[in-house]
């Protein structure tokens, strides 16, 4: 079977999610993106140093590409879909490329399959979220290593450092894979990361210079951004290993697990090795640095390694002997997978709502109840809510939406608020609220679809 044959059907199928899906607006932590993407737009990009309110630290690379996209074209929800639809491809053909490294035609296509049915990716692509960049540049360095491209090596991981602190992270992976894989610490070596380190210290001196501080901004102190202490440590380890367990993956890592354990003694090979090494490390990198700062885990923050998990499950799949366990094995790894889009939790654990399929039916839902509130003349000023709903229409749907955002409790007391928009995707503090609302206060208006709710309360003293 030809490269093109398997590849093609996958492009086909991203291509018409991409178009069925564009007019879904920006949403959660990408319309952090958006935003500062539609202030570079407006105002220019001013050195690529982002306003204060959006300045992590960062190279804002992701937002330059949308700003420039944006620029080109048009500032619409169909450009920055289309935006993210080449890394969807690269996704699949660097994923492809590896995958053929160690899997069968046959099995390369399954895994392809199991990789697109995975509610954190399948989600992110129709959400335009930047995690799909970031798994692209990080298996885009892991071919170029393993295929011995260093030029190649060298600007991915430059890109893969630009994109956002994970993708530093997910570079030192690579570091560590580099080193287990070629055993060696010489110049030769060190040269394929001289660039990515060399571009990283100039942008941290350069930021220096413009703003007066390198990584943590002043008016981000006491935030999530925080380092932790051991107990808050321990919580995000366990945090860690929900997240990667949760939504379908158990079934990847209890196959995996089953497989790894009664081959162990026959581990020998350099691809037994090296598949459980492109997890492994990966993985503990990751975990290392999230545990200590407070900023909450997320699912999609561990995309690359499910990514690696399919492969290595696949793999030890593929040398079972019959064939009627080898399939029935792949069916119930992807309805696992698919099932995972529909879990739920108690509203105060989260539920990964940018991450899994059951958001889709919020964005209709989040529109009918703007109609409501325009044609009963209800003031969005007064009515409070709590994120993601707070975000501003205008970044998240760049359609330059006369309607304000709603209005955050976090700061303000829900008592000197006539409306409260209350919504089950909501996973922030102030539970107590909630529950004084859902029982004395009264419902003006209420949706639901799917798994999602939305409901306007009044306040009874209003």
């Amino acid at each position: 079977m030809t490269n093109t044959k398997i590849l093609l059907p996958f492009f086909i199928l991203l291509t018409l999610l991409t178009f069925f899906s564009y007019q879904i607006p920006f949403f959660w932590d990408s319309t952090f993106f958006s935003a500062l993407s539609v202030n570079f737009y407006n105002s220019g990009m001013n050195g690529f140093i982002a306003p204060e309110s959006f300045d992590t630290g960062g190279f804002p690379l992701y937002s330059i590409y949308l700003t420039m996209l944006w620029k080109c074209f048009e500032k619409t929800l169909l450009v920055s879909h289309l935006a993210i639809l080449p890394f969807l491809f690269g996704v699949v053909y660097e994923f492809f490329k590896l995958a053929k490294r160690y899997l069968s035609d046959k099995t390369i296509v399954i895994a392809i399959v199991l990789l697109i049915l995975e509610p954190v990716f399948i989600t992110q692509s129709i959400l335009m979220g930047y995690d799909i960049i970031i798994a692209y540049f990080f298996l885009l360095s892991l071919n170029a290593l393993y295929n011995n491209k260093n030029n190649l090596l060298s600007i991915a991981l430059v890109l893969l450092c630009l994109i956002s602190i994970r993708g530093i992270m997910l570079a030192s992976a690579v570091f560590i894979l580099d080193l287990l894989y070629n055993r060696k610490l010489n110049f030769h070596f060190l040269r394929n990361y001289i660039p990515a380190f060399l571009t990283l210290l100039l942008w941290a001196i350069y930021h220096k210079q413009q703003t007066g501080w390198y990584i943590f901004s002043p008016i981000r102190e006491g935030n999530a951004e925080q380092f932790s202490g051991i107990r808050m440590m321990f919580h995000q380890f366990i945090y860690i290993l929900w997240k990667n367990l949760d939504m379908g993956r158990v079934a990847l890592w209890m196959t995996l697990g089953y497989f790894f354990l009664y081959n162990i003694k026959k581990i020998k090979s350099i691809q037994h090795k090296e598949i459980i090494r492109n997890l492994c490390v990966p993985f503990f990198v990751l975990a290392f640095f999230m545990i200590l700062i407070k900023n909450p885990i997320g699912h999609k923050y561990f995309l690359v390694v499910c990514s690696m998990l399919i492969i290595a499950t696949c793999y030890f799949i593929q040398h079972i002997e019959k064939q009627n366990i080898r399939r029935l094995l792949f069916i119930m790894l992807a309805t696992c997978l698919i099932a995972g889009n529909f879990i739920i939790y108690p509203q105060r654990y989260g539920n990964a709502w940018d991450s899994s399929l059951k958001i889709i039916p919020y964005f209709e839902m989040e529109h009918r109840m703007r109609h409501y509130t325009n044609m009963n003349h209800i003031a969005p000023e007064t009515i409070g809510t709590q994120f993601p709903l707070t975000n501003d229409f205008h970044n998240s749907t760049l359609n330059n939406d006369p309607n304000k955002p709603y209005t955050d409790i976090e700061t303000n007391s829900i008592n000197n608020f006539a409306y409260f928009l209350y919504s089950n995707i909501i996973n922030s503090g102030r539970m107590d609220d909630l529950e004084n609302i859902k029982k004395n206060w009264f419902v003006e208006k209420e949706i639901k679809s799917g798994m999602v709710e939305l409901i306007l309360y009044k306040n009874p003293n209003f």
